[in-house]
Order: C-alpha cells, then structure tokens, then sequence
C-alpha cells in the first residue's frame, strides 16, 4: 500500500487510520473528541512548519540574488557601488539578528551547552 504524502487527504486519511488503531482502547469514552483535537494540533505544527520554511526560503533567496548581482558586476570589472556592498552585508547582518529562536531550538542549544 503506497501512501502519497504530498496529498493533504491522503495524509489525513494515513494519520487517522494510525490513530483509530491507537486509540481503539479508549475510544468509546474519548476517542472522537482526542482525535479531533490531535488532528487540529497537528495540522497547526504543519501550518506552522510550512510558514516558517517558506520564510526562510523567501530569505534565501532574496539573499542568494544580492551576491550573485554583485558577483555578475564583479565579474563585469566594476566595483560594487559602497551602498550596494553595504545593503547586502546588513540584508545579511539583519537576518542574523532579527531571527530569533524557536523553542525547539533554544533546547537544543541548551543540551549542546551540557
């Protein structure tokens, strides 16, 4: 049986049929109501996850078309005029700085100090 993950359906239906075979014990009393709440909780993480990569990407990108104009004038023998060499190290400087950490990440690096 092949699953296609890049369906949102498909997932869902994946996920539930795992969860039904999980919760078969308690589902008379709480099945519907815990699934119903992990299902929204997970769709959330997704969500979120997606948001996140996509800004990211979004970042990179922005940052990967700076240096490559400013490699293509390089190789063109021109000098990056100062304020286009100064817009790209802050875009780069400000990305650094502004991002802050997501909670999973503050952990890790707290385990990594251990």
């Amino acid at each position: 049986m092949s699953i296609d993950f890049a369906k949102k359906e498909a997932r869902e239906g994946y996920l539930q049929s795992k969860l039904d075979d999980l919760l078969d014990g308690i589902n008379a009393s709480y099945g519907q109501t815990l699934l119903d709440e992990l299902m929204s909780r997970l769709e959330a993480t997704v969500d979120d996850f997606n948001k996140e990569v996509d800004k990211l990407m979004g970042s990179l990108k922005k940052n990967s078309e700076e240096k490559e104009k400013l490699i293509q004038q390089i190789k063109a023998g021109g000098e990056p005029k100062a304020e286009e060499r100064k817009t790209a190290t802050e875009s780069v400087e400000s990305t650094d700085e502004s991002r802050e950490l997501s909670e999973w990440e503050k952990r890790l690096e707290g385990i990594s100090k251990d």
